[in-house]
Order: C-alpha cells, then structure tokens, then sequence
C-alpha cells in the first residue's frame, strides 16, 4: 500500500506545470519536453507515465491500460489519486497508456473523434526504452517551423506507416506522447511523417 501514498509533492502546482509541458510537447511537435515528475510511480509505471495520469486522468475520462501495466498496485494508485474510469476497450478509451510498444494496438483501434467533436478521440502514450537511438523520422506540420527529426527507440515497424494514414484523417485522428523515463515528445495527429 506504500506506492499508493506517493503523488505530486504539490498536487495542484505541480500537475498545472505538467500540464503545461504537455501543452508544450504538443505545440512543438518532436521537440523533447522534461517533465515533472511524482515522488513516486507504482511498478511497472515509470515517472513519465505517472506525471502524465496524474495531470490528465479523472473520473469523466474513462482510460485503458495495456496489458504490461493493467496490474492492481497501478488499477489501485490511478482509483486513488484520480478516481480514474477504466475501460478494457481502446475505442472507449479518452486516453490510453501502452507501458511497452509490443502491446500497442493498431492506431485505428482507438477513438478518433467525431466531425461535430474532434476532441473527443484518444491521446495514446506510449513509454521507449529511448527517445534516441531508433530510425531517424523527419516531422513537419503545425507547430514545426520547417522540418524536425526524431529517432525514438523501440517502435514497432507498422507504426510510423499506421502515423500516415492517422494523420491523412486529420482533423480526425488520435494524439499520441512518446515518452521515455523523463522526458516527453508530443506528436498531434497533423504531424506529418516521413521515414
């Protein structure tokens, strides 16, 4: 029970800076962003994720977990410090946490809006082994002055192919954070990518 006793050291400060760095990683697309992180992270969660749950999830956003974090010390501490609504299905899912990217399912089993409502689709994070060190991809669109480039680590094959086909929809479509152990990278659904 010790792990669910540890959260932001200032709640309320704390999870409106985060807040605003994810607003950040979001506007500056492959730009990594550090993020403030909780005192503490129930296993398998890392602080990345955590500080992401903790600014993000309520009662009203219902969120799925995969299957490499959907253990009970981390079903306890998101019921505890955010009354967070669980669903097992991704396409119910207003946010979804995928804590390994062999367990990431297709971009098009999440929710991507509506025509009326766009902002209803699902911000998928998604946690790297690195942030470095993958195939180089080359990012462009809104929020991108000309191009930018990022090599995260540990993607699966599909996904930057499964990307283009989530952008083409925009303004529909999911946002998705790629994270690591600190930092974070914003990649909102009209991010264009070429690999």
């Amino acid at each position: 029970m010790r792990s669910l006793a540890r959260q932001f050291e200032d709640p309320i400060h704390d999870a409106q800076l985060a807040f605003r760095q994810l607003l950040t990683a979001l506007s500056r697309p492959g730009t990594a962003v550090l993020l403030r992180q909780p005192a503490g992270s129930p296993v398998p969660l890392n602080g990345t994720m955590t500080a992401i749950a903790l600014t993000l999830v309520d009662g009203d956003c219902p969120s799925w977990l995969s299957r490499s974090i959907a253990t009970d010390d981390v079903r306890d501490y998101l019921h505890l410090h955010t009354n967070a609504l669980l669903t097992a299905e991704p396409e119910a899912a207003n946010l979804a946490f995928v804590g390994d990217p062999v367990d990431l399912p297709p971009l098009s089993r999440f929710n991507p809006g509506e025509a009326a409502s766009p902002d209803k689709a699902t911000t998928v994070v998604i946690r790297l082994p690195s942030l470095t060190g993958g195939r180089t991809v080359t990012l462009s669109g809104p929020g991108i002055e000309t191009s930018a480039a990022i090599a995260p680590a540990g993607l699966p094959d599909w996904f930057w192919p499964d990307w283009e086909k989530n952008a083409a929809r925009y303004p529909l479509g999911v946002d998705v954070f790629l994270t690591d152990d600190t930092h974070v990278i914003g990649l909102p659904r009209s991010t264009r990518a070429e690999w």
